[in-house]
């Protein structure tokens, strides 16, 4: 099984910019009912463990929290590889360069283009990572958080945030080219625009290259989905 974590994909953008390598045969928004704010921790947290964990998540360490493989669904599968993870393998240097450059940015000590710089270089890290490991795991996990690091500074700039998206749908469709296996691509929240800024919203986005007629999946249902599929693995 092969997933894709793509951060703040939003399902507004996928429709608009017509994406169809995102759009599978089954695919629409998911629900954060229950949550009373977009942490990205909490949320990715939250779908590695099929449960609420905002009260389990402080918000002043959230970058440093780390789930058990055993606390996941991750322990379903006999091998795995989950890259670049929020609570569970996130690449701490990688990020916190990106938050560093995001408050320096406000601060009048960075620019745009600087935080641009380095987060296309770690999408193309994880990227090179990603498609080095297909085929090679009864479940790879991989981590992009283009549309939201990106869409932070410039949601509101639909040029830039067309380049995005065309380059996740590139990506999805260089994977199903890859492999021939079940695929769900799931986002932690969407983003709305304020001003040429961008924040989080109540609505992810999920795709499945099969069928299972969900509504409105909540987050932490896609637990009990994957454990299925894992006794089929």
């Amino acid at each position: 099984m092969i997933i894709l974590a793509l951060d703040a994909l939003d399902s507004h953008c996928v429709q608009k910019f017509d994406c169809k390598n995102l759009m599978q045969k089954e695919y629409g928004q998911t629900s954060l009912k229950g949550f009373s704010q977009e942490r990205t921790v909490v949320l990715w947290a939250s779908f590695l463990t099929g449960r609420n964990m905002e009260k389990a998540i402080p918000i002043k360490t959230q970058w440093e929290f780390k789930l058990k493989p055993k606390d996941t669904f991750l322990s379903f599968f006999k091998n795995y590889l989950a890259l670049d993870m929020p609570a569970f393998s996130l690449k701490q240097e990688n990020h916190r360069r990106e938050r560093d450059l995001l408050k320096r940015y406000f601060d009048d000590e960075a620019s745009i283009e600087e935080y641009d710089d380095v987060v296309w270089k770690n999408h193309e890290e994880n990227k090179r990572e990603n498609f080095s490991y297909l085929g090679k795991f009864e479940l790879l996990i991989g981590y992009f958080n283009l549309a939201d690091a990106i869409g932070h500074l410039s949601f509101g700039v639909p040029q830039k945030m067309e380049v995005v998206y065309r380059e996740l749908d590139s990506l999805a469709k260089d994977v199903k080219s890859s492999v021939d296996d079940r695929i769900l691509i799931v986002s932690d929240h969407g983003m709305k625009a304020i001003g040429r800024y961008g924040d989080h919203t109540k609505n992810g986005f999920y795709s499945l290259n099969w069928r299972l007629g969900l509504n409105m999946p909540r987050i932490t249902q896609f637990y009990s989905v994957i454990r299925r599929l894992s006794k089929d693995e």
